[in-house]
């Protein structure tokens, strides 16, 4: 007699062949256990690589930190400044709000402040894609700056000064320090004779002899920040190194 399937059993689409043939086999424990040690090694290498990209960094962000701190002279004694927060616009609407010292015209202060910009001109340049520094940098009486005429990228540097006010103050100031430096170091001869003097006809001879320092319209020597292919500066007076 003929009986029906059940509809709780029912018959497969597949012939047995093909229900064979349609399952894959699954992966063996040697396949699994060498998939797991290829996961586990590449992830040690992502571990490492960003290991090593964070002590990269770590390394640069020290060393940009050094450039950026500087022992100077200030009215309140010798300190340690970062210069770039230094220089930056100071913006309090606190009643308590005190100025930031003020530096003293030093040799010291002058060396500082040209290592830093030294150090930190080059990127400057780069982050604002301008290929080379001017060949110098002059400023007239009323602290307006001077590039050369033949100096391709006057404007960007320019441009680029008016968006990042730090840089355009430590500039200004490290040629206002020298200038003040070079004048001070003239009167050094006088200072020292005038005190060895043991006569006031002595000390009339001195006076006459460096009378030109005392003369009102003087002209001071002209201050420059000079900076090589590579933007290291140098300053120099009258053209030549201080």
């Amino acid at each position: 007699m003929y009986i029906p399937p059940s509809a709780s059993q029912p018959t497969s689409s597949l012939a047995p062949n093909q229900a064979n043939h349609s399952i894959k086999p699954t992966a063996s424990s040697d396949q699994f256990a060498a998939s797991m040690y290829t996961n586990g090694q590449n992830q040690a290498d992502r571990t490492t690589i960003s290991a090593a990209a964070h002590a990269a960094q770590a390394k640069e962000d020290n060393v940009k930190s050094a450039h950026n701190s500087a022992l100077l002279q200030t009215n309140q004694g010798e300190m340690m400044l970062n210069i770039e927060a230094y220089f930056s616009p100071h913006q309090s609407a606190e009643p308590t709000f005190q100025l930031p010292p003020l530096l003293l015209p030093s040799q010291q202060n002058v060396d500082n402040l040209s290592h830093h910009i030294s150090m930190v001109f080059p990127d400057f340049l780069a982050d604002h894609n301008i290929p080379s520094a001017p060949d110098k940098v002059t400023y007239d009486t009323e602290g307006k700056m001077q590039l050369p005429a033949d100096y391709p990228y006057a404007q960007e540097l320019k441009d680029a000064l008016a968006e990042s006010p730090s840089m355009a103050r430590v500039l200004s100031t490290v040629n206002a320090l020298t200038s003040h430096v070079v004048e001070m170091k003239k009167s050094i001869p006088f200072q020292e004779e005038y005190a060895a003097t043991s006569s006031k006809a002595q000390a009339n001879a001195v006076i006459d002899k460096y009378s030109h320092l005392f003369w009102g319209n003087r002209s001071n020597d002209t201050i420059a920040l000079t900076f090589s292919n590579d933007g290291l500066l140098t300053m120099t007076a009258n053209g030549k190194p201080t």
